[in-house]
């Protein structure tokens, strides 16, 4: 009997910065995550945290010199147990929703997917490196973000 290939044994995990705050659709976000470090040949633990606007401009600040808030930090890890880790503000997601023609929810996702990706090797400070990332969020998100920003369908 042909037996049914084991999926890596990996674990992304979800946290909020403020102790009795739960991530919101983690259910939901998880099995998304694991299926993009699959498919982007990564099946390592990742943690994942939301938190408030001020900690993540601390690590702003603290780790790439610029003190302003971000909507979504990676920082790699590549060790033998993690990967890497992503911090999202949740208020500045919350805020930039509408920008982008999204709930919470989808922004939320959105960030995700642009995180995660960051953790797989890809990354827009160049002009042809940002056509390959935004073209990889497209395939994961089904839509361009970036053009509905600008008011196109």
């Amino acid at each position: 009997m042909k037996q049914k290939p084991r999926l890596p044994d990996f674990q992304v995990q979800f946290f909020a910065e403020k102790e009795g705050d739960e991530f919101p659709w983690k259910s939901r976000l998880e099995p998304l995550a694991r299926k993009i470090l699959l498919e982007e040949g990564h099946p390592e633990n990742v943690n994942i945290v939301i938190g408030s606007d001020a900690m993540v401009r601390e690590l702003n600040a603290t780790y790439r010199k610029l003190d302003k808030v971000t909507d979504v930090l990676s920082f790699e890890w590549h060790e033998d147990y993690l990967l890497g880790e992503i911090y999202i503000a949740r208020d500045q997601v919350k805020r930039q929703a509408p920008k982008f023609g999204n709930s919470f929810y989808q922004e939320l996702k959105r960030m995700i997917v642009h995180g995660l990706l960051h953790l797989s090797g890809y990354d827009h400070h160049t002009a042809a490196e940002r056509a390959v990332m935004r073209r990889r969020e497209r395939e994961i998100l089904g839509f361009d973000i970036y053009r509905i920003q600008k008011g196109q369908k």
